[in-house]
């Protein structure tokens, strides 16, 4: 008997929250939505920032009497800033002092 009071209860509990718990679904649905969307964002960034760090390093070794040059991690780092800081920011994109970019 007291197993069905408390069902009986659980529903009236139910009924009584209905409109608050649609509600909440359909923020919850409209959140995960907007975390997919930053999710793909985030790898479109880090895939940018990934190929232009490519170009960037080029390392001219083509002649043998020029030695070739190369650009430390500071003047990468400092690159990358420049170019997509605002944007890493955002999204909430580290990147660390050995090249690495945070999840």
């Amino acid at each position: 008997m007291k197993y069905l009071f408390n069902k009986i209860a659980f529903l009236l509990n139910y009924l009584r929250n209905f409109r608050t718990i649609n509600q909440f679904k359909k923020i919850n649905n409209k959140l995960y939505k907007t975390i997919e969307d930053r999710e793909v964002d985030r790898i479109i960034l880090k895939g940018r920032i990934i190929k232009m760090v490519r170009d960037y390093i080029t390392i001219n070794t083509s002649s043998e009497f020029i030695p070739p040059w190369y650009k430390t991690n500071a003047e990468i780092r400092e690159e990358v800033i420049h170019k997509y800081g605002e944007e890493m920011e955002q999204l909430g994109i580290k990147l660390y002092h050995n090249l690495k970019l945070s999840a």
